[in-house]
């Protein structure tokens, strides 16, 4: 009783035929047969059930499934939405409410579309290392996991590969997305992307995430928003202050889209959080957190701001 399959979405689009075909995510053909295979095998329910589940204790319905969309891109106003309103399902989608108002980029996707652009990861590798030492990055500036000397053996240790990517790939992801200090990723992110990528930053910015109006969109079609951060920041490596800024900069975006912050869920960006984030989010009447951790859900009253989620590529498409 009471199990939940949360089920996450990205890129989903005609991929093949795109100017990106590269980039990792769903086809939307994929997307319907996958769709169709878990109208055929969950109840696919409601987010207000899983908040009843969390106000009143309410059980949810045997098999019951949700599916999450995260980070604001074009393609869930263009593809999903479509797609869900004429199986009559709600989606809950969750944003990342910066780039939509700065029209800007999240360094997570210039990462992504560096990389789909690539054809030499070799040569960006290298490329990459020499910017970070052209930026008189030492060892200590990144956490004394910087080898200037031994790039290979750095890349041995931490590009390892995973179910997704190979070890370069990840090796390319951690820096530009996570171990970099967040103003040098940044600006070597934007050097990159002009290089590979070549289009300007603003103009793709808003190519690929929802306007304002989109998501006020989502809202009137009784679609479930909720938080997804204003920075997508990795919330652990940031103090409270921050986190909190950071939390109420997506609340005062929801209540402007007409969503609603009285019952409302947090969808950790990257996944991440810590102690001080659970207790921001308690104090901001937050029911639920969705983390990036993989399994089933059994509900109980002790690990909703803690629920696992399974990735796309975990069900047949």
């Amino acid at each position: 009783m009471n199990k939940l399959t949360i089920v996450t979405y990205h890129f989903v689009r005609e991929i093949k035929n795109s100017k990106y075909p590269k980039i990792k995510g769903l086809e939307f053909s994929a997307f319907k047969r996958q769709l169709d295979f878990l109208e055929n095998n969950y109840k696919i329910i409601d987010v207000q059930k899983l908040l009843d589940f969390a106000s009143s204790g309410k059980n949810l319905p045997e098999n019951s499934c949700l599916l999450t969309f995260d980070d604001g891109y074009k393609d869930h106003i263009e593809y999903v939405l479509p797609e869900l309103l004429k199986r009559k399902i709600q989606g809950s989608f969750f944003p990342t409410f910066g780039p939509i108002i700065e029209r800007d980029m999240l360094d997570m996707n210039c990462a992504q579309f560096i990389l789909a652009c690539c054809s030499d990861y070799e040569e960006l590798v290298n490329l990459l290392n020499q910017l970070c030492l052209g930026n008189g990055i030492d060892e200590k500036e990144l956490n004394n996991f910087w080898d200037i000397m031994d790039t290979k053996e750095y890349i041995a240790i931490y590009g390892v590969a995973n179910r997704f990517d190979p070890k370069k790939t990840t090796y390319i992801k951690r820096l530009l997305q996570y171990f970099l200090p967040k103003e040098v990723r940044t600006k070597i992110s934007k050097i990159l992307f002009k290089k590979y990528v070549g289009v300007d930053v603003r103009k793709f910015s808003e190519e690929l995430y929802m306007s304002f109006d989109d998501i006020k969109k989502l809202v009137d079609r009784d679609m479930y928003v909720g938080g997804h951060g204003y920075n997508h920041l990795w919330m652990s490596k940031e103090n409270r202050k921050n986190q909190e800024k950071e939390i109420n900069l997506s609340l005062e975006f929801l209540k402007n889209v007409g969503a609603s912050v009285k019952e409302w869920i947090m969808c950790y960006p990257h996944g991440d959080y810590n102690s001080e984030t659970l207790d921001v989010l308690r104090e901001k009447n937050c029911s639920i957190g969705l983390t990036s951790k993989s399994g089933l859900n059994q509900l109980n009253k002790n690990n909703l701001f803690e629920l696992l989620r399974f990735d796309t590529n975990d069900f047949p498409q």
